[in-house]
């Protein structure tokens, strides 16, 4: 039987076969002798699984031809067997399917489900590398964004830091500015909220009795009220008073007389 099989096969084999040049993988299989039948078949598998169907019968027809024993022809023929079927050639599948035994039938049978198995396993490996690699991807770059996050964050912390700073010493040389006008009796009647702010920011430093004098307000200063405090504590009379602020003494007690229902001032003498 196997004289009937080798003539269909070769027959075939030949159209196929010698429309191809001698590869690499041919010419170490023409150098190994008795593992050639087993290598051509491996060859099959290979192109078969890469969707080269037309390689694939030729080295399973070869596979076939140089096979020694029983189960490499029985591999090799039902190979081929599942190769014309996945080719559509009907007519020589019909034709081996013919010649061969009802074991070898089985055989073909099984190698059906093991290529379909090693085929969806293949599919679910790529499936899971796909995954993996993603994962993977999604990791790295949710790592470098909270790296980036937080030296940007870093950055703007230091850069708040810095701003920060200059502004309080800007401040606070603009309180010591105030304070020095107001004790050499110069004149700050254009003076307001902005300097008051940095005055009150810089008394607790220069002068913490004043600060927590002014603190004791039952209600918020005037930047007016503010600096006639600081002139009353450091002992400036009505008139000094009046030429800082380049108004008329009359005006001067009436912000004492409007401060006296907010702090008692006499306690800023006392101080």
């Amino acid at each position: 039987m196997k004289r009937s099989i080798i003539l269909i096969v070769a027959t075939f084999s030949l159209l196929t076969a010698c429309r191809m040049s001698e590869t690499a993988p041919q010419r170490a299989v023409a150098e190994t002798g008795s593992d050639s039948a087993a290598i051509f078949q491996n060859l099959a598998y290979e192109e078969m699984f890469n969707g080269s169907l037309a390689k694939a019968e030729t080295y399973a027809c070869r596979a076939f031809l140089l096979s020694r024993d029983t189960t490499l022809e029985c591999d090799a023929l039902s190979l081929l067997c599942y190769i014309y079927y996945r080719e559509g050639k009907q007519e020589e599948l019909q034709l081996l399917m013919q010649t061969i035994s009802p074991e070898m039938y089985m055989s073909v049978m099984d190698l059906q489900s093991q290529v379909e198995q090693t085929k969806a396993g293949r599919q679910q490996l790529m499936y899971v590398v796909t995954i993996v690699v993603l994962v993977l991807l999604l990791t790295a770059l949710g790592f470098w964004y909270v790296r980036r996050t937080r030296a940007l964050t870093r950055l703007y912390q230091q850069r708040i830091a810095t701003v920060k700073q200059k502004l309080e010493i800007s401040e606070t040389k603009v309180g010591i500015d105030v304070l020095h006008a107001i004790i050499n009796d110069q004149n700050i009647s254009q003076m307001g909220k902005h300097e008051e702010q940095a005055v009150l920011k810089t008394l607790p430093v220069v002068d913490e009795a004043l600060a927590e004098a002014l603190s004791r307000a039952t209600s918020p200063l005037t930047p007016k009220e503010t600096f006639f405090c600081i002139m009353e504590y450091y002992g400036k009379t009505d008139h000094q008073k009046a030429r800082s602020f380049c108004c008329s003494e009359q005006a001067i007690r009436s912000t004492k007389s409007r401060l006296n229902k907010k702090m008692d001032i006499s306690m800023l003498r006392s101080e």
